[in-house]
């Protein structure tokens, strides 16, 4: 081959390749203005003629003034408060090539909401002229627009009227560089206006709307958005099949590590939301992520747990969902449920399995047997809180866990002491009892027994010490309150001093359980812990309801018939539990396998009704309570906390502050409608929270919602059996 043919050849390759270049350059630049289209007329689908309104004749940064006329309002079916509306220079034009750039600054849709009345400039003129056709109508059954009481002329510009709107922000197409594709973006401002351009506005419905409303800030995790309602813009407007009617969904993940604020007074749809939300999340099992979450509901009034006639089916039954896996579900009382056969009973044997048989067993093995023991007398502590008398405080401050010297000979004894008086005192408080007396064996010496032999009042007990290992639990009762009255005797005292030079016989312990005895009044107060005893009882509910809740369980703790006090201890009980397990979860995280990362606690929400009692407006850094810790610090373990009341100024304001989802029905009160201007854009809708009472009738902002929207929550209906289908 020669040189120039070589050279020819290559001329041959260059041009084969700049063509093959052409012809690729022109197939991208074909596809992009593909997609450019594609994108452009996904925004032109928010709009539609058929829904024009009026014109923006003047706008801020913050607001927009919209001229309407009262045939447009009426065409559209009116422009309530709290109306989404849509402002854009977009010319509507079916030619392909005068589709709108999506990279244009104004191929854009700014979103309005409409808040009041705006004046106009020839304000003055046009009541003037109403007022003179008015003055005609007087006196006669025309109106004044009607009858030839006004020329036609006139009446047309009477009928022209300015809307005052908010503006929300920007939907516009942005280009993702890497794909080429682009997606729908929406940004909570304006990035510039002009003086001198006018806008048209229509009132966007059907599947536009359904795209505004439902347009989120985030991607899901995997789940399907759930309805939770419909868009609602007044409750005067009854068809909830109307244009602007479209469904509001709810992506359940909003509410994972979150804080969630239920608001509203009585009977305006609390529970029901509530309901829905739990359902919400509890389907995500079923989706396509398969995520469980756990759930815990402290149920004060049993609505949750129990049918009764003003639902449609209680929660409990979301169970009977398609796919739901068995035991998914549980439910816990204080009581047996004629309903409810699989009912987990809230109750624990307050004394104990018993000192384990054995030659002075250790701290572990008895710190096992008496779990329950010791919780016990944490509730019995924290019902005599708010007692004062000394005699009291010195019961409730004896730790009667186990010694770490226990496994000592005389640490031993004295530790067993103590345990029979406490379980004497329990019996005294008309606990249920065991059915065989205590073991009293080697617990008071021979030295002890001879002395109380020669006191009246103490001798019957000593000969029944020392023929007996065993007393009845009467007789130890009525034993263990002699000897409280005993220890302040000349014989006792005397034993007591020389008993060991560097050791009395009695202890703090065991003298301070005694000092109970002094008074009534704190047997009384004790008994109010009965509800909490079962002797049958082998296991700690508390415990348990932690490993349905890291199993992804909804667990249903039903309060409707304990005592209110005891209801809070035991709430707080659960979630001390609660914190103690996710925390370590987060210290210690296990590893994925596949993946080798570190995992999270598993996901957990707590959902709590008058939640003012258990979340105190208190100090902001008070972290002695255990829901403020939940509520200020959950979200790292892992916590979403779902809390409702009716007074939002009673929650700590940076529990407010840092709640990321809102549900907002009726208050009744401008002072905690004032507590809700601070956050978000509810002051947009203050006026009718006040005004409106309508049950199931909310306002509601989520974490991924950009703007908030007025829903009418769907009412809760639970799912039946299938055999009852």
């Amino acid at each position: 081959m020669t040189l120039a043919q070589d050279r020819s050849g290559a001329r041959d390759g260059t041009a084969d390749n700049t063509a093959l270049s052409n012809v690729t350059k022109e197939h991208a630049e074909e596809k992009a203005k593909r997609k450019a289209n594609q994108a452009a007329r996904r925004l032109v689908s928010f709009i539609d003629l058929e829904r024009y309104v009026g014109d923006l004749i003047s706008m801020d940064y913050n607001t927009a003034e919209v001229l309407i006329h009262d045939r447009l309002r009426q065409d559209v079916g009116g422009v309530p408060h709290g109306c989404l509306l849509l402002a854009s220079r977009i010319r509507l034009d079916e030619v392909e090539d005068t589709l709108p750039d999506p990279n244009d600054a104004q191929a854009s849709l700014i979103l309005l909401r409409a808040l009041g009345a705006s004046p106009l400039p020839n304000d003055i003129e046009m009541k003037s002229a109403r007022l003179e056709a008015g003055q005609r109508a007087a006196q006669t059954p025309d109106n004044w627009d009607e009858g030839g009481k006004t020329d036609q002329f006139t009446l047309d510009q009477m009928r022209y009227a300015g809307a005052h709107c908010r503006i929300l922000g920007t939907f516009r197409m942005n280009l993702q560089v890497e794909t080429g594709d682009w997606s729908m973006e929406f940004g909570g401002d304006i990035d510039n206006f002009y003086a001198g351009q006018g806008m048209k506005v229509y009132k966007p419905a059907g599947t536009a709307l359904q795209r505004i409303v439902n347009y989120t800030k985030r991607e899901s995790m995997g789940s399907e958005p759930v309805q939770i309602g419909k868009l609602r813009y007044a409750a005067s407007i009854r068809d909830l099949n109307a244009p602007e009617s479209v469904p509001v969904c709810l992506m359940a993940e909003d509410l994972l590590a979150q804080r969630t604020a239920l608001f509203g007074m009585t009977r305006t749809g609390k529970s029901n939301t509530t309901k829905t939300i739990a359902s919400a999340v509890f389907q995500l099992r079923t989706g396509e992520s398969g995520q469980r979450v756990g759930q815990l509901i402290f149920d004060p009034n049993g609505e949750y747990a129990n049918e009764n006639p003003q639902d449609q089916g209680c929660l409990k039954n979301i169970a009977n969902m398609p796919d739901a896996p068995t035991g998914d579900v549980v439910t816990y009382g204080l009581h047996p449920h004629p309903n409810d056969p699989n009912r987990k009973i809230t109750k624990f044997n307050f004394f104990g399995d018993g000192v384990p048989s054995g030659k002075n067993p250790g701290k572990q093995e008895l710190d096992e047997a008496l779990q329950s023991l010791y919780q016990g007398k944490q509730i019995i502590n924290e019902a005599l809180r708010e007692e004062s008398g000394g005699y009291i405080k010195s019961f409730t401050n004896v730790d009667i866990t186990a010694p770490p010297d226990a496994d000592d000979f005389g640490a031993s004894i004295r530790y067993r002491r103590a345990l029979f008086v406490y379980k004497s005192i329990l019996v005294a408080a008309a606990f249920e009892r065991p059915t065989t007396g205590i073991n009293t064996k080697g617990l008071f010496n021979r030295k002890l027994l001879t002395v109380m032999e020669n006191t009246s009042e103490m001798k019957a007990y000593a000969e029944h010490l020392k023929g007996n290992d065993e007393m009845p639990w009467d007789m130890a009762q009525n034993f263990c309150r002699a000897f409280s009255e005993w220890v302040a005797s000349r014989e006792f005292k005397s034993f007591d001093n020389e008993y060991q030079a560097d050791r009395n016989w009695s202890d703090d312990r065991f003298l301070g359980l005694l000092r109970i005895f002094e008074n009534t009044r704190g047997l009384a107060v004790i008994q109010q812990a009965r509800q909490w005893h079962g002797l049958d009882q082998v296991t700690d509910y508390a415990e348990d309801i932690v490993d349905h809740i890291r199993d992804g369980r909804l667990v249903i703790f039903d309060q409707a018939l304990g005592d209110p006090e005891m209801n809070e201890q035991a709430a707080s009980r659960i979630m001390w539990r609660i914190f103690a397990s996710q925390q370590k979860a987060f210290v210690n995280p296990e590893t994925d396998k596949e993946s080798g990362e570190m995992k999270k606690p598993p996901p957990v929400i707590i959902y709590v009704e008058e939640a003012h009692t258990l979340l105190p407006k208190g100090s902001e850094t008070d972290t002695t309570n255990i829901w403020a810790r939940v509520a200020k610090e959950g979200a790292k373990f892992n916590i979403g906390l779902v809390y409702s009341t009716q007074e939002p100024s009673t929650i700590q304001p940076n529990i407010l502050t840092n709640s990321e989802n809102w549900f907002i029905a009726h208050l009744n009160n401008t002072d905690e409608t004032r507590q809700l201007n601070k956050y978000n854009d509810f002051a947009d809708f203050t006026d009718s929270i006040i005004k409106v009472n309508e049950t199931g009738f909310l306002r509601v902002r989520t974490l991924s919602s950009p703007y908030t929207l007025p829903v009418q929550i769907d009412l809760f209906t639970a799912p039946v059996p299938q055999e009852l289908e």
